[in-house]
């Protein structure tokens, strides 16, 4: 089976973004995936553990700032949240926050919530782990990455994992060092990668890199998100036709 081929068997129904996944992958020569958000579906348990964090200490952060964020370091994040929302002088660190961060994530898992992969993406994976080299980029902290893939099997698939918390990562999304770093891993030319992502700074960090392509997941038709608004709105067009028909 070619790569076209494959990919288009496991991405579900066709989409522009999956069409033009598909006229790429010839000329790849390495995949890097993004983690949370791209591979895990990690982003609402995420966002639990960094609503129960900002309460704690006194920061506003809407759900669609998050989502605007994703893919910056958690600790560059709370710096900004800070700058802008305390008043000079405040005993307010964002690594504290970093790591109080981390114990409500650990209390968030322990309640019963934990991610499952995104199979949209986690297919395209499994296609070709074995045929060409497959990196992992995430911002998110090294050993939450790594039990995270661990956790639903596919860590083995990978020839590298870097993650932001690494020295050898200078800057965080969206500034190309960590894919460039995930690249030189692979031993492979940024110009024939191909990268994953499902938030706006990792797509610019994916380009800045030199990357062959940058792939938004997020406009998969398959993409957990995507498939929860179509069952909304089916889920409404019956709720609809019920109050007609009563």
């Amino acid at each position: 089976m070619t790569m076209e081929a494959s990919t288009n068997s496991t991405t579900g129904l066709s989409c522009p973004e999956t069409e033009r996944l598909q006229a790429v992958l010839p000329h790849a020569r390495a995949l890097v995936f993004d983690c949370d958000g791209t591979l895990l579906d990690t982003m609402p348990i995420y966002y639990e553990s960094w609503k129960r964090t900002c309460d704690e200490v006194g920061l506003d952060f809407p759900i669609e700032r998050f989502y605007a964020m994703a893919g910056m370091p958690v600790v560059d994040i709370f710096a900004i949240l800070i700058r802008e929302q305390q008043p000079q002088g405040t005993t307010l660190c964002p690594k504290e926050c970093e790591q109080k961060k981390k114990q409500h994530h650990k209390d968030v898992e322990s309640e019963g919530r934990v991610a499952g992969p995104i199979d949209v993406v986690v297919q395209i994976a499994s296609q070709h782990h074995g045929k060409i080299p497959m990196a992992v980029a995430s911002s998110g902290w090294r050993d939450h990455v790594l039990t995270g893939l661990e956790r639903v099997g596919i860590l083995k698939w990978f020839d590298a994992v870097v993650t932001a918390d690494e020295d050898e990562v200078k800057r965080g999304k969206p500034h190309p060092d960590i894919f460039q770093v995930a690249a030189q891993r692979l031993k492979i030319d940024p110009q024939a990668c191909i990268g994953f992502e499902d938030a706006d700074l990792g797509l610019q960090a994916v380009e800045s890199a030199g990357y062959l392509a940058a792939v938004d997941v997020r406009l998969m038709t398959m993409y957990p998100r995507n498939v929860e608004q179509r069952q909304r709105q089916q889920n409404q067009i019956q709720n609809n036709e019920e109050k007609v028909q009563g």
